[in-house]
């Protein structure tokens, strides 16, 4: 009796257990919708269509993106080839070969078949690799990069936002490893705490289709991570170090973006919106952001007061501005703050 009440006292338990487990499930299963609104809102579907056909799992705007895509439609029917053949088998043999009724002894038993290990190893290794070979020149293409790209768009990511930086593709210096600055610049806007309400201040980048666009990354406290669902591409952000990719966008559109490496507890609102427009448009875009000083979220005044009146002046928190870069403090620095101290 003993041994049955603490079996069902472990039972109760290991159910009470459960449902602070259930709760963590849910709750990190939980979404932060991106209240942008954008193009590519659709849901994912086995058959979602490209610029240049079916694409999977959902719509796909870049040629990098399409090529990607182009290889899982053929390995997710391989696959569904080999289990239908697979289970198919088995299900037969067990039924086939079933014990029955009038059966007293076992039948007779066969160990190995060399003509039958030697296919179904052959067949699985030829198949790995084509999908390899495949998969290796599709990255190849993904990974080249262009000796002129027509757009350079710097991005630094930090804990909470996103800024966009549109270099000059003409001046590069390989010394620093840096494009010229054109002081155009895409300014972190904070998302809105409310799903329900469209973000007046959302952060939009504004891009041109079919030409090559090159995007440094650089993280400015914690690795963070460059997603944008439409352009079927993701690429991690680390601190301290450039990390570089093209994309070519081939639909106008609206598409959104996030971060899609947990950074922090404010980690679901790092959203941001990418424009895609046509050549001219994004030339007379450009050329009207140029044309006066960078485009901040508190511009300054013609008195050079650095303020501003309308919602950009109060759309920033401590929490999510840039972290601010300092020179690191010599030893004569402390020892003169030291010495005002004593003063």
């Amino acid at each position: 009796m003993r041994i049955q009440a603490s079996g069902g006292l472990r039972g109760r338990l290991a159910k009470l257990a459960m449902i602070p487990a259930i709760g963590l499930i849910v709750t990190a299963c939980a979404e932060q919708a991106n209240n942008n609104p954008t193009s590519d809102a659709g849901s994912p579907s086995l058959f979602g269509q490209t610029a240049n056909g079916i694409g999977f799992p959902h719509d796909v705007v870049t040629t990098e993106g399409i090529a990607s895509a182009g290889l899982y439609l053929p390995i997710f029917l391989i696959a569904v080839v080999i289990f239908i053949l697979i289970e198919g088998l088995l299900l037969f043999m067990a039924w086939r070969f079933r014990r029955k009724d009038k059966d007293a002894d076992l039948p007779e038993q066969v160990h190995g078949n060399n003509k039958l290990e030697v296919i179904w190893t052959a067949i699985p290794a030829l198949l790995v690799t084509v999908l390899f070979i495949g998969s290796a020149i599709v990255l190849t293409d993904i990974e080249s990069t262009s000796d002129d790209p027509a757009v350079v768009v710097d991005v630094d990511a930090f804990q909470f936002g996103w800024t966009f930086k549109y270099m000059d593709p003409a001046v590069y210096d390989p010394v620093t490893d840096k494009y010229g600055e054109t002081g155009v610049v895409v300014p972190f806007s904070p998302s809105l705490a409310s799903t329900e309400e469209v973000n007046e201040l959302k952060q939009e980048a504004v891009l041109p289709v079919d030409v090559p666009i090159r995007f440094r990354l650089q993280a400015l406290d914690v690795i963070h991570s460059f997603y944008v669902p439409a352009f079927f591409f993701k690429r991690d952000a680390f601190p301290g170090r450039i990390n570089e990719f093209e994309i070519t966008i081939v639909e106008p559109g609206v598409y959104g973006g996030q971060c899609a490496e947990f950074c922090g507890l404010s980690h679901g609102r790092m959203f941001f919106t990418i424009r895609a427009v046509e050549q001219a448009e994004y030339d007379a875009w450009l050329a009207e952001r140029s044309g006066g000083a960078p485009v901040t979220a508190a511009a300054e005044t013609a008195d050079g007061s650095g303020t501003t009146d309308g919602p950009a002046a109060d759309a920033g928190t401590e929490t999510d501005s840039p972290p601010a870069t300092s020179e690191p403090e010599t030893d004569a620095d402390a020892t003169d703050e030291t010495s005002e101290e004593a003063a």
